[in-house]
């Protein structure tokens, strides 16, 4: 059963918004219910000829209007940012594979290579995520997202659909996955205190042109950039960008920067989809509970380890 889980109820909740934000312009443009490709690194920009051929959809205060639903980029990302997923029959078990994504594999434009800059260190501690992550023996060995914690930026991002809401005071980002959500102001106030660390970070916006800026600090080190153990630190700022490249693909960028774990900054990329008009589609009820899942998982680990057995993670095939 579908239930729609609207930001209304995310901005009474909230109690911040205060209602101006449901008065925003309705949505009218033309629906794109295929999911997108991953942007090559040259995709960045639009052609001079497209750029003067059109233009967004704004709002009253003249700015673009992003607002609607939009698929959360390639099915892939969320299982590993690097590297999609996976062999075939994995691929066929989760209903994922090239025939959803388009070839080839790219999420990260900057290094060109495409991986993560992680230091010597921490390229270590990710290799023994990637055991753990096979073999468990603790809960803090499996993937935040089977815990059901909240994933972050960037990965709420290219996890699932998304809900995009805005005035001129503020952004609002609703996740499928797990009711979560993301409230933006734009108004130039300043980031909570150092002390406060939250799984979504704290989040500040601001338009550069037509693109809307997201510096996002404050984050604690519980959640993965994937399912691959992907990791960061506290110390972690990411700077995300938005841009409609037309009326149904909105462009993400966000350059992760955290000199604790990497060796310098570096960038992923993907465009988002439109999905539906105003009042034409709903979130699916993606609740989550880790519930006796995890037990057996960490049963199967433990039993594994006893036996003096621990296997990595990998998508090579038997």
């Amino acid at each position: 059963m579908k239930s729609r889980y609207t930001v209304r109820s995310v901005v009474a909740a909230a109690g911040l918004i205060a209602g101006g934000l449901l008065a925003s312009p309705a949505l009218g443009q033309s629906t794109s219910g295929a999911e997108t490709e991953a942007a090559t690194a040259s995709g960045a920009e639009t052609s001079q000829e497209g750029a003067s051929a059109w233009s967004p959809r704004r709002t009253a205060a003249g700015r673009p209007d992003m607002q609607g639903y939009w698929d959360g980029g390639p099915a892939n990302a969320s299982h590993s940012i690097e590297d999609g997923c996976c062999d075939p029959i994995h691929a066929r078990m989760q209903s994922r594979g090239p025939e959803r994504l388009g070839l080839p594999f790219q999420l990260i434009v900057d290094p060109p290579d495409g991986r993560i800059p992680y230091q010597a260190w921490a390229a270590e501690r990710r290799t023994e995520m990637l055991f753990d992550m096979e073999t468990p023996t603790e809960l803090a060995h499996i993937d935040p997202e089977d815990r059901c914690l909240l994933l972050g930026a960037p990965r709420s991002n290219y996890r699932g659909d998304l809900e995009i809401r805005q005035n001129d005071g503020y952004v609002v980002i609703q996740y499928e996955w797990a009711h979560a959500y993301r409230i933006i102001p734009l108004d130039g106030r300043p980031y909570v205190g150092g002390g406060i660390r939250m799984y979504n970070g704290d989040s500040r916006g601001r338009w550069e042109g037509d693109t809307l800026v997201v510096e996002v600090t404050n984050f604690n080190d519980e959640p993965w950039l994937d399912s691959h153990g992907s990791f960061y630190s506290e110390n972690l700022r990411v700077v995300e960008r938005y841009t409609l490249v037309d009326d149904d693909t909105l462009r993400y960028e966000a350059t992760m920067e955290d000199p604790t774990v990497f060796t310098s900054p570096w960038t992923l990329r993907f465009d988002m989809g439109r999905i539906g008009r105003d009042g034409e589609y709903e979130f699916f009820e993606e609740a989550c509970s880790e519930g006796v899942t995890n037990e057996h998982r960490l049963a199967a680990g433990r039993q594994a380890v006893a036996r003096g057995e621990r296997f990595i993670h990998t998508h090579e095939g038997p």
